[in-house]
């Protein structure tokens, strides 16, 4: 790729993104029984205006595009809603409507508030952020910990509330049992798997039964960050409590997760007392973590080429998926936290020249598409290159991580030129 063209695919991207930022920005509607208020203006995953959700996880890798566009007061106000939803849930549910009070998603908070806080500076705040993960944390450990001491994803909801979900995502999956036990069970495991990324082949089926990689490599991070949080704030007897998390899940990661002779980490099924067989880009978000040794972070560079392509980085890799269902978190789909949690742990453990050539396929992608089409887009192929992506729904236009993805590769490519 020559430098001229890769320059004009970062300027072209960079300034679609600029000029649409605001249409994804709103102002809460009042509280409903179906929808959540926020008191702060929040962004939506697209610009379509019938989307009014917000969303928990992809709000961090919004926010890696806004901060990063001088739009830091925006980043600022997703991060006070953030903040609210603990506040008054204890917990942040994966989308703003009431439906989803029994789930979450990916932890990322701690890692948002600590970019504000970045910038910021404001102990005052922290204080207030600081509070909100500790009350988070207590979800995660109380709710959703496993017999084995690491955590599980899942589901609080109330047999009810899991019978109408059927109503939900009957269009998207084919293999619902009709055996009202059976389908009861089925459901609570397709509820608990939308807490990881959303319906994907890594679980087998059971995906309440399983520790997945990245759930409790993010908690890692979020352990490691709140003991950050704690020092900044002098209180010295609560960072040591934090770092014994910290240094208590690494050991339990590195005994269950981590495969030694292979080299990459897997989701295990603790119920069952056995390691999952997928290989999905899962290990990467504990890359970016920081819970991987130097010899675990070579071995995962060493394993790109299990889930990376001409185009990207792919959510598993090829065959993963035995069922009949077509799963939209599964080869050959590049979605962009995969690609941005690649390459933020890639540059933490020195592999700049991998998180580049992550980071052009990314950026070359975005570009070459909003060209042929106009718009940036929910994921990608990573085979093709294109939006001929294996779909649960006809896919949307995306800015959101997209956009956030994009801005950040785009950081990169510039800062290692």
């Amino acid at each position: 790729m020559s430098a001229l063209k890769l320059r004009d695919a970062i300027s072209a991207t960079r300034s679609y993104i600029d000029a649409n930022w605001e249409k994804t920005f709103r102002v809460s509607r009042e509280e409903t029984a179906k929808e959540i208020s926020l008191p702060r203006p929040h962004t939506v995953p697209s610009t379509d205006p019938c989307m009014w959700l917000f969303f928990y996880w992809d709000t961090y890798f919004t926010n890696l595009g806004l901060i990063r566009q001088g739009r830091f007061d925006q980043a600022l106000n997703n991060a006070e809603n953030i903040i609210y939803l603990i506040e008054r849930l204890g917990f942040i549910p994966n989308i703003s409507v009431k439906i989803a009070l029994n789930r979450s998603q990916v932890p990322v908070s701690a890692v948002l508030l600590a970019e504000i806080y970045q910038h910021s500076r404001d102990k005052t705040w922290l204080a207030r952020a600081y509070a909100a993960v500790s009350k988070e944390y207590a979800f995660w450990m109380s709710l959703r910990l496993a017999p084995n001491g690491l955590n599980t994803c899942g589901t609080h909801a109330d047999p009810v509330t899991l019978a109408d979900f059927y109503h939900v995502i009957k269009h998207r999956l084919r293999d619902i049992p009709d055996e009202p036990v059976a389908r009861l069970i089925y459901l609570r495991h397709k509820m608990a798997e939308c807490e990881v990324w959303d319906f994907n082949p890594r679980f087998d089926q059971h995906a309440a039964d399983f520790n997945p990689v990245d759930t409790n490599a993010i908690l890692y991070q979020f352990e490691t960050i709140a003991g950050d949080f704690a020092r900044e704030l002098g209180l010295a007897a609560d960072e040591t409590v934090w770092r014994e998390r910290a240094a208590c899940r690494r050991r339990l990661v590195d005994q269950y997760l981590w495969n030694e002779a292979q080299g990459f980490y897997y989701d295990y099924d603790w119920a069952h007392d056995r390691p999952g067989t997928v290989i999905s880009a899962a290990p990467y978000f504990a890359l970016w973590s920081g819970i991987c040794s130097e010899a675990q972070a070579a071995a995962l560079v060493h394993n790109l080429p299990l889930v990376e392509r001409d185009h990207g980085i792919m959510a598993c890799a090829e065959g993963s998926n035995t069922s009949i269902n077509t799963y939209q978190w599964d080869a050959p789909n590049a979605w962009p936290p995969h690609q941005t949690a690649a390459i933020l742990g890639l540059l933490q453990h020195g592999y700049a020249s991998d998180a580049r050539r992550i980071a052009e396929k990314y950026v070359l992608t975005c570009a070459r598409n909003l060209e042929t089409t106009g718009q940036l887009w929910e994921k990608y192929n990573a085979l093709t290159g294109r939006i001929d992506v294996a779909d649960e729904y006809k896919m949307p236009q995306m800015m959101g991580w997209t956009a956030g993805g994009c801005i950040h590769a785009c950081e990169v490519l510039e800062s290692t030129a």
